[in-house]
């Protein structure tokens, strides 16, 4: 019996450790880019996306939820294997940019649920996904994203700070056109959603 108690204390340590180092490396939480800065709106709560001019995004609950494996979590560091899928009404977002790179303000909010990540979404037929089971965060490797992150939704970003309550989100690189949702946490059903329509050669304006 204390073989068994030894090796599952063992066990849920190597697993907490895992978990720690994935989050401490992931791609999603890079320090604040100091380059990144904005003229985001000064006087007003929400969370904003930058096109032509700021525009606020609203939040949407899932209309249907699916689990697999008898585990719900939004999550994986590759520890358990969990799948969890959300579907959204509607094929396109209510907002829609030109930008391939927008910027997006969560704006004087006192706190978050989690870290901000943007999510790429996959249209269905009157409906748009979000698949937990891609939402993986893979560990750095010498500087270098393991080669299979690229079977991730989660799209790197950088991120600043430009004030206590107010942080701005902004993709590494242009997106390509499609759904994606910017989320408060992993774990928060909540998103704010949005579709991008032009190409990156549109939106930087090279022929």
């Amino acid at each position: 019996m204390p073989r068994i108690v030894l090796a599952g204390g063992f066990l849920l340590a190597v697993m907490t450790a895992t978990v720690a180092f994935s989050q401490d490396q992931s791609p999603q939480s890079a320090p604040a880019n100091a380059s990144l800065v904005s003229d985001y709106p000064m006087d007003r709560p929400g969370i904003f996306i930058q096109d032509s001019s700021w525009r606020e995004i609203a939040n949407e609950m899932p209309a249907k939820m699916k689990t697999a494996h008898g585990v719900a979590a939004s999550l994986s560091y590759g520890v358990v294997p969990a799948k969890l899928v959300e579907e959204y009404g509607g094929e396109h977002a209510a907002t829609q940019v030109g930008s391939a790179q927008p910027i997006l303000c969560i704006c004087h909010i006192l706190s978050l649920p989690g870290q901000p990540v943007i999510v790429r979404l996959h249209p269905k037929k009157g409906s748009r996904e979000l698949d937990g089971g891609r939402m993986i965060v893979y560990p750095v490797v010498g500087g270098n994203k393991m080669v299979d992150a690229n079977k991730s939704d989660l799209i790197p970003v950088d991120q600043a700070r430009p004030e206590e309550h107010v942080w701005l989100v902004r993709p590494q690189s242009p997106l390509a056109p499609g759904e994606y949702a910017l989320m408060l946490g992993t774990q928060n059903i909540n998103i704010y959603s949005f579709t991008v329509t032009a190409t990156p050669a549109e939106s930087t304006g090279a022929k």
